[in-house]
């Protein structure tokens, strides 16, 4: 069974054990999807500013430079 976790302009998908984060993109805010761990997932929920980091790491595989 899926199970959607709604977050701040963000969704996280649960289904069979496996997570995936999702959000509109493009001119269109046409839906990605990008497969995280469960740990990225609960991460996403912590702030804002996590929220955004797990993003960028699932759209580029690297954690963003925050300072």
């Amino acid at each position: 069974m899926e199970k959607i976790h709604r977050g701040n302009g963000f969704a996280v998908i649960e289904k069979e054990g496996e997570y995936q984060i999702s959000w509109p993109q493009g001119p269109y805010d046409q839906p990605v999807f990008y497969t995280i761990s469960k740990e990225n997932a609960d991460r996403a929920f912590k702030s804002p500013q996590d929220a955004y980091e797990v993003m960028i790491y699932a759209e580029t595989g690297q954690w963003p430079n925050i300072k």
